[in-house]
This record gives C-alpha cells, sequence and structure tokens, in this order.
C-alpha cells in the first residue's frame, strides 16, 4: 500500500490510470504547491487526457520550481508540438541534451521534428509523440542509483569533448533565418529621416546590424540577435527595414538557465531598455513586495542583494504562475525585459531559489 499520496500516484502513473491521477492529485494542488515531481505527474495525466492547457500549465510550474527537471521539459516539448510550435519543442529538447547528452527521447523527439519538417508534413503521429511523453521512474536502489551517476560522471569527464560535438551537432539548422534577406530596393537606402528614433545609423551600420542578427541567430545567441533587431527597430532604418527585423524576431527561442550564452547586466539595460525590449535576462536577488492573486504573482526584485552586499537596482516583476516567495530567501530569475514607457519590468518565465 502506497505510504503517501506521491507514492499513490507514481503506481497510478505506471499503471497508465489517468482519469484515477487526476482525481487523485487535483485535490491537493495546495498541499503540493512546492513539489516539482506533483506537477510533472499531473501535468503527464493532463497530457495524456489530451488537455494541453493544463498540463503546459502544470509543466512550466514544475520548470519554475526544478528548471532541471528532464520530465518537465519532456512534457513541455510534448505540449508545444501538439500546438504546432515546433521551433519551443526543439530548444526544450537542446536544453534536455545539453544537460543529459545520451538522453534518448530527446534526441528522438529532435530527429522526428526534422524528419517531419523535411518531409513537408505539419503534424506530428500522434502514437509517435506519445513514445516521447515523460515515463514513470525507474525504482532503482540506493547502491545501484549512486553507482550509475558515479559511472555517468566519469564517463562525462572523459568523453567531454565528443559530448559537447554531440551536443552542437543536435542543434538543428535554421534555415528560415539564412533566407531572410533585404531586397536590392531595401539595401540601397536602408535608412531614412522618416518618423522619431533613438539611434542615429549609417547605411553600413544598419546594413551591417541585420546581417550581424542573422549570424546570431545561426549561432544560436537569440539573445544577442534580438538587441540587434531591437537597434534597428529604434534607428532611423527605413520602415521596410524595420519590417524585415521585426519577422527575424519571430525566430527568438524560449530563453532557460542554461541556453543563454549572452547576459545581459541590470545596468545595461536600465541604460537604454527598449534596446532589450523582449531580450531574456538571469539576475539574482531578492523579492520584495510579493503580492499573489492565486493565479498570478508579483514582486519587485532587489537586483544583486541576493548577498545583502551590493543593491543594483529595483525592477518589479510580473509572474502568469503563482509562486510562494520569502522576502528573505534569495532567488535567481528567468525573465524578458518588456518596456513600459521609459521604464521597464521583467515578466518572469521561471525562479530559482538559491
Amino acid at each position: 500500500m502506497a505510504k503517501n499520496p506521491l507514492e499513490e500516484a507514481e503506481a497510478l502513473f505506471r499503471r497508465r490510470r489517468w482519469a484515477d491521477l487526476i482525481s487523485l492529485l487535483e485535490p491537493l494542488t495546495a498541499v503540493y504547491r512546492e513539489s516539482a515531481r506533483f506537477s510533472v505527474l499531473l501535468g503527464c495525466a493532463y497530457l495524456h487526457r489530451e488537455d494541453t492547457g493544463g498540463a503546459y500549465s502544470c509543466f512550466r510550474r514544475a520548470q519554475s520550481l526544478d528548471y532541471r527537471d528532464v520530465d518537465a521539459a519532456l512534457g513541455l516539448a510534448a505540449v508545444h508540438i501538439r500546438r504546432g510550435e515546433s521551433d519551443k519543442a526543439v530548444q526544450q529538447y537542446i536544453d534536455v541534451i545539453e544537460r543529459h547528452p545520451r538522453d534518448r527521447r530527446a534526441k528522438r523527439g529532435l530527429g522526428l521534428l526534422r524528419k517531419t519538417a523535411s518531409g513537408g508534413d505539419e503534424a506530428v503521429p500522434a502514437r509517435r509523440l506519445r513514445s516521447l511523453y515523460p515515463r514513470p521512474r525507474r525504482r532503482w536502489g540506493v547502491v545501484a542509483a549512486v553507482a550509475a551517476a558515479a559511472a555517468a560522471m566519469t564517463l562525462a569527464a572523459l568523453a567531454w569533448p565528443s559530448i559537447a560535438g554531440a551536443i552542437r551537432d543536435a542543434k538543428p539548422q535554421r534555415d528560415g533565418v539564412a533566407a531572410f534577406s533585404l531586397s536590392a530596393e531595401e539595401a540601397a537606402a536602408p535608412v531614412g529621416s522618416d518618423g522619431e528614433f533613438d539611434i542615429v545609423m549609417t547605411e553600413r551600420e544598419a546594413l551591417e546590424a541585420f546581417e550581424k542578427a542573422k549570424r546570431l541567430f545561426s549561432d544560436y545567441r537569440d539573445e544577442a540577435a534580438l538587441v540587434e533587431l531591437n537597434r534597428l527597430l529604434v534607428s532611423n532604418a527605413t520602415r521596410q527595414v524595420k519590417a524585415k527585423a521585426t519577422a527575424l524576431a519571430q525566430y527568438v527561442r524560449e530563453p532557460s538557465f542554461l541556453s543563454m550564452p549572452d547576459r545581459y547586466s541590470y545596468a545595461e539595460v536600465a541604460a537604454f531598455p527598449r534596446l532589450y525590449d523582449g531580450v531574456g535576462v538571469v539576475w539574482k536577488g531578492l523579492p520584495a513586495n510579493i503580492a499573489s492573486s492565486g493565479s498570478s504573482t508579483s514582486f519587485d526584485l532587489l537586483v544583486g542583494y541576493h548577498d545583502r552586499k551590493r543593491l543594483e537596482g529595483i525592477v518589479p516583476v510580473k509572474m502568469a504562475f503563482e509562486s510562494r516567495l520569502l522576502p528573505d530567501r534569495p532567488i535567481e530569475v528567468l525573465a524578458r525585459v518588456r518596456t513600459q514607457g521609459k521604464a521597464f519590468y521583467l515578466e518572469c518565465l521561471a525562479i530559482h531559489e538559491q
């Protein structure tokens, strides 16, 4: 007999009794609100019952509690595929492979998306997609688990060069980015003097910014690419060039704690917020003035004050999900910068408690 509801839930998960799993867990949401595994189990049940909205909320909640949770990432990838958001699914699989290079489901997911795209198909077959869903945990003994972890660490240290190469190879080519280009007419006169602008660019600077953004996207440096596109959008570039920049910005992936090679500080953003609109950031600090409405949370982040030594600044944070934060507990926030007039706030995507 199960000793607690989570053990019973794991048993129901193994027996694929989705309706019973939902009936067991839904009334306990308030009790297990801080359990990532609880959110994953409920999300899996929703996913198998074709409730992608409920599944998405649960998997996002699990990631906010533990951004390293592989099952949460795999579940989110499946939701994105069901929604036709292949780019976001690819990002989740890449994040898993970066942390666990041998994960077969993530590799199969990438391969399946590549095959589907190359074959011109828009949808992934439901039967094959279900094979990529999170699976019940194996009940290994403690000794076996420790031995496996030690062996994996040793192998990873010895084989890191080849693993790094495999990770790079796993990233799909972003062919759509290369296809974006300015017409001969747009390239001949990329700047003008119409409208308001904060940055004055020469023709050469405007063309270089556009091409640099494309190169950065190809290198999966999305945040740096978005900065270059924003530079065009707040400049004296023509409306046609700005329209191309706006369209190119649609290739920006969902940021994660592990896939952001370019990170911008509070001082950089505060100096020119419009240049970083929509850009992902990861900032540490302490939460203050915490307010929760049941389905959302807002607070002020005391940036840089996680060690109580130096306060870099204070920025409002808005979350589309509920989170129980403590004002004296340091956090690391993954968010997108959003401008509001001359000020800015953070649209929080995930939180990692320090």
